[in-house]
């Protein structure tokens, strides 16, 4: 009765099966496929193009025993190796079949059996590819494929032959049909058994191709700043070019720039004031090969002296009280660029051009937030050569950074004296008592009395404080001659030493010395012994380094400023 009831069981399972079968049958896909016996490690090779996005089961058949394995391999493979173990016997045909979780299958033949080996791939002379093999049993397979893949997750397979004889040992293939690439070489035997195509025994290599790129042309040089941009035409097969530079049209060329896959690059760290010779080739390469084509003729360019970068940029009031900008003046600039950004631009925007500072930054908006650098630039003919260096990035909003730095601002439009050559870079223009009083103060200066006074040399000033640091108050200003350009008066913070009640010679004199640096000191301007002006000059540099004052302002200096009283000189 049992057993009955189970061949009833197992009838109805095979008709649900062959219903299923009938009505959800799986769909065969046709994808390109590398299939070849791997008979050293006894497995089936199978490199395919990905058809499920969910993973694969598969069963391989016997096709003499009717013996099966089955088992899954992970999403979205495109190549495996399956073991056949002891279910290996040579001479012997193989069906796998391949499904997705998708319910698509593919059906692959496979017929086992040593016939070949000795795999050898070479470039000939022509860029043409030779594929050679041994054949050890031509009863095996009735003909070979060569088959290409290219390197890659999903590898696009190119069959090369086919139904070549068994007899055949090597096939060339055409430059024509080949890239520059790493190619999976495979050699794969066929046999036609029944209605079934099988692949037999197959042999792999790899081979690096690489055709040799032909000659760059069409190159150009423009000069810049510490720079060239080089320029070319593009060659047919080339994977990417060289660039070589000498100083020297027919010197030693060396490598300046490499692995670039553009048509144009930028060679930097050149030197202004040389010229320069370039030449570019292209390269083709694969794998670890590589082929150089030949150089291109040589171009040359003739790199500009150009200013370098724009030191000591900071922000300061100018004379309408406007927020601006200044810098340290820079060697060879002819002219200045100004750039910014706020936080929603991507890359900076030119503000001005400009050959004066300060330069006026009330065009900004005073609530925005603002990024800032500048450039040096150097005109050279017609054209204008920016520096290859930005300044430091300063970054502020307008309005905020007035009510925070409003001191500091005002102090930093504070110069000292420049020197060119035996000139002297000074103003006949005065500071305002805002700017003197800031000056001292934000500076931090000190002094071990109740005084403090500041020489400034870039308006020909002393002024004098009262007070302590940080809280000085001007209470005597007056104009002065500090000394000429070969004599010039020292730069710094000293103090009062000692006095003298003037210097006598035979003819002339000075009054009222207080000195404040070794022997430099203040005293009046050079008089007559009889009592008059011997050197009238007053309000430009004019002294051997001391500081010549009016007699009053100098015997002011001596009857009220303690010894000990700190004396800034800038």
């Amino acid at each position: 009765m049992k057993k009955k009831i189970m061949g009833i069981t197992v009838l109805m399972v095979c008709f649900c099966l062959m219903f299923m079968g009938r009505t959800a049958s799986a769909a065969s896909v046709s994808v390109d496929k590398i299939a070849y016996v791997n008979t050293a490690e006894k497995c089936l090779v199978l490199k395919f193009t990905e058809f499920s996005e969910s993973g694969y089961t598969y069963t391989v058949t016997n096709m003499t025993t009717g013996k099966q394995l089955t088992g899954s391999v992970a999403a979205k493979v495109t190549s495996f190796s399956l073991p056949l173990g002891e279910s290996y016997a040579a001479n012997t045909k193989y069906k796998l079949t391949l499904k997705g979780n998708n319910n698509k299958e593919l059906t692959v033949y496979y017929y086992t059996g040593d016939a070949v080996n000795g795999l050898s791939v070479l470039k000939n002379s022509d860029e043409s590819l030779r594929v050679s093999w041994n054949v050890q049993n031509g009863t095996i397979y009735q003909g070979y494929d060569v088959q290409l893949a290219e390197s890659g997750d999903s590898p696009q397979v190119k069959v090369l032959s086919k139904a070549e004889a068994g007899t055949i040992t090597s096939r060339t293939i055409a430059a024509s049909s080949l890239t520059n690439h790493s190619y999976g070489v495979y050699l794969v035997g066929y046999r036609k058994v029944g209605n079934d195509l099988c692949y037999g025994q197959g042999l792999a290599a790899v081979f690096d191709y690489v055709k040799k790129p032909g000659r760059v042309i069409g190159v150009s040089a423009t000069p810049n700043s510490n720079r060239a941009k080089i320029s070319w035409s593009p060659v047919s097969g080339a994977s990417y070019y060289r660039i070589y530079k000498s100083k020297k049209s027919s010197g030693k060329y060396t490598v300046a720039m490499d692995n670039v896959t553009d048509t144009s690059a930028t060679v930097t760290g050149l030197t202004g004031g040389k010229k320069y010779y370039f030449k570019v080739a292209a390269v083709g390469a694969a794998g670890s090969r590589k082929s150089v084509g030949k150089k291109s003729t040589a171009v040359s360019a003739s790199i500009p002296v150009v200013a370098g970068q724009v030191k000591n940029v900071k922000l300061m009031l100018d004379a309408n009280k406007n927020l601006a900008l200044t810098w340290d003046r820079c060697a060879n600039a002819t002219g200045y660029r100004i750039y910014y950004k706020t936080a929603s631009d991507l890359t900076y925007k030119k503000l001005a051009n400009t050959k004066t500072k300060p330069y006026s930054l009330d065009a900004l908006d005073s609530g925005t937030k603002y990024s800032l650098v500048v450039y040096a630039y150097t005109k050279v003919g017609s054209k204008k050569y920016l520096s290859s260096q930005p300044s430091r990035t300063l970054t502020f909003t307008p309005s905020k950074y007035m009510n925070k730095h409003y001191n500091k601002l005002l102090a930093n439009g504070v110069r000292t004296i420049g020197y060119m050559g035996n000139k002297c870079i000074y103003t006949k223009k005065k500071y305002s008592k805002a700017v003197k009083t800031a000056f001292v103060n934000y500076k931090g200066y000190s002094s071990p009395t109740n005084y403090l006074i500041w020489i400034s040399h870039y308006t020909q000033q002393v002024t004098i404080f009262e007070g302590t640091k940080g809280d000085w108050k001007m209470i005597r200003t007056f104009i002065c001659s500090t000394g000429k350009a070969s004599t010039h008066s020292p730069i710094g913070v000293s103090k009062i030493s000692y006095k003298e009640p003037g210097w006598f010679y035979a003819n002339t004199k000075e009054l009222y010395v207080s000195h404040y640096w070794g022997r430099n000191s203040f005293h009046t301007r050079p008089l007559w012994n009889s009592g008059g002006v011997q050197d009238p000059t007053i309000g430009k540099p004019a002294s051997h380094g001391c500081v010549r004052c009016y007699n009053q302002d100098a015997k002011y200096i001596y009857d009220n400023m303690p010894i000990g009283t700190t004396v800034v000189s800038y």
